[in-house]
């Protein structure tokens, strides 16, 4: 599922928020984020073991015995690792599920306050976050949205949308979620003609 959006996808959301944003009063975000944390410390500690576990290794073949290389040798490899894009990618997979999924709802929360700034308090806000590394998707909505759908409903959207993902893509998985929330609001909050504060909004996180 890891996949960052290009243009033409953003383009395509920016356009779905649009069309959904024409039926309902509610604002309507998307935030897709390749990751939700940059998990240094884990890509530290993980190239600490790699590069001691190579290190040793040289060490008692007798390949290399002059604490000065080897000492240069561990950095590399923590470098390596630091740098090198699928290496990276290795590590995130290592860090605890239980870890990366707090990471990715504790930015999802960072991003619904942040959003939640830019309009009044009884605007309904529907936030939804993917977070592409952590293979995590979250829906985050405002106080009067709650009030008037449970969230087992919006389990659903969620079911849907992971679903879409996995078998019709990023950009096609993300539509239809926005499409299944509209048809959620629309009932409670129908467009009345208002301006919407935050227009076709679609965030991309980079890490």
């Amino acid at each position: 599922m890891v996949k960052i959006l290009s243009k033409t996808d953003k383009e395509a959301l920016t356009q779905a928020i649009s069309e959904a944003e024409h039926v309902t009063s509610a604002e309507l975000v998307v935030v897709v984020s390749p990751a939700s944390d940059a998990y240094q410390s884990y890509i530290l500690l993980y190239g600490l073991m790699a590069g001691s576990t190579v290190t040793v290794g040289l060490w008692a073949a007798q390949l290399v015995t002059l604490f000065p290389l080897l000492l240069a040798i561990q950095l590399a490899v923590i470098a390596l690792l630091s740098f090198i894009p699928w290496l990276r990618h290795l590590c995130l997979r290592l860090v605890p599920k239980r870890i990366r999924h707090h990471r990715a709802a504790h930015r999802a929360y960072e991003e619904y306050l942040n959003v939640s700034r830019h309009v009044s308090a009884t605007t309904p806000i529907v936030l939804l976050y993917v977070s592409l590394a952590e293979h995590y998707t979250h829906i985050l909505n405002s106080r009067s949205v709650r009030e008037h759908i449970p969230d087992k409903n919006w389990n659903a959207v969620i079911d849907e949308w992971i679903a879409a993902m996995q078998s019709e893509g990023l950009r096609n998985g993300c539509i239809k979620a926005i499409r299944h929330a509209t048809e959620l609001l629309i009932p409670h909050f129908p467009e009345k003609g208002e301006i919407h504060n935050l227009g076709n909004t679609v965030i991309k996180i980079g890490h």
